[in-house]
């Protein structure tokens, strides 16, 4: 894991911004979900799986996130995976985690059991027929500059078309898996945050435009002048500049608290423009020599056309005053 996705999962596992994500993408801003309700479980997630050899191997996998939420609409776990470049393979990643989830469930349900089973076929299944599994939600948080242009389900990895006679007919034979994908930089609905959620995912919307940049990072100073150090290192990966990035690093070494972000960018921006100007007077200079060798290079290539073209009539003169001198 880079520092840069390091930065931005530290920061969106606080609590309250992890409640905040869920009911700005799923509840259009209401809290259902507060932080006192998340308890923080270990990102991996184990299962045993039969091997090529008849016997079992287990099969681990890490997710980035991943909270248990006892709240109002009882249990459910609540789960992030922060991209910051696209997977084009992520409906059957996040299938797998999510059935993993699932499958620990059933695991935990039959070792945690205090009585038996009431039939065979509760016995064989290890899942009582009155258990039940909670919800699994997990959010993609993808934050590139480039928009997503990869598979939101297994339909759309499968090519299976609703226009197409015979995918119609498959359709209800295949069970389809979709992405929750939250596509940061081109998200509509920011005002639905409470947190600063509401600051960084306007933010990521000017990435591209310098002027815009400061000018939103100008207007919302009140938040971007007193960074704590976790989201310092959030927004510096957010907007994914290695200059930045070296700033922010020499930034972390000292023993402030809280940090200026508005500084940086400025900072960022007036280096920006002196190396522009360096690079533009160095270029000048050397288009201007490339320019003075072109030009002299024609000149010499005038001077010798000029100079054959006296030698030529030169030529020609003699041969005039030889056939003059001869008719005399």
């Amino acid at each position: 894991m880079g520092k840069a996705d390091a930065a931005v999962r530290n920061w969106l596992s606080d609590k309250r911004r992890f409640a905040d994500l869920f009911n700005g993408v799923i509840f259009s801003g209401r809290e259902v979900v507060t932080a006192d309700e998340l308890e923080e479980q270990k990102g991996e997630t184990s299962v045993l799986a039969p091997d090529k050899a008849g016997g079992t191997r287990p099969v681990q996998k890490y997710r980035d996130i991943v909270m248990r939420w006892n709240g109002k609409m009882d249990l459910m776990l609540l789960a992030v995976e922060s991209q910051d470049k696209i997977h084009y393979a992520m409906p059957v990643r996040n299938m797998l985690y999510d059935g993993l989830e699932y499958a620990e469930q059933v695991r935990l349900r039959n070792k945690q059991r205090r009585i038996k089973y009431h039939s065979s076929e509760e016995f064989l299944s290890g899942f009582g027929k009155n258990d039940r599994l909670y919800p699994v939600i997990t959010l993609v948080f993808y934050y590139d500059t480039k928009g997503w242009d990869g598979a939101k389900s297994l339909y759309d990895m499968m090519g299976l078309r609703e226009d197409d006679e015979k995918h119609s007919l498959l359709r209800p034979y295949i069970p389809d898996y979709h992405i929750n994908l939250v596509d940061a930089g081109n998200m509509r609905g920011t005002e639905y945050f409470h947190t600063d959620l509401h600051e960084v995912m306007g933010m990521l919307k000017y990435r591209g435009d310098k002027e815009g940049l400061q000018k939103y990072i100008k207007e919302n100073s009140s938040y971007f002048s007193n960074l704590d150090k976790d989201s310092y290192f959030a927004v510096g990966s957010f907007l994914k500049s290695k200059r930045l990035m070296k700033k922010i690093d020499a930034a972390g070494q000292g023993k402030e608290r809280h940090l200026d972000m508005c500084k940086a960018i400025e900072d960022l921006y007036e280096d920006g423009i002196e190396k522009g100007i360096e690079k533009g007077i160095e270029k000048g200079i050397v288009q201007g020599k490339r320019d003075t060798a072109l030009n002299l290079k024609k000149m010499g290539m005038a001077a010798e056309q000029i100079a054959q073209a006296v030698g030529e009539t030169a030529g020609i003169v003699r041969e005039w005053l030889s056939e003059a001198n001869a008719v005399k």
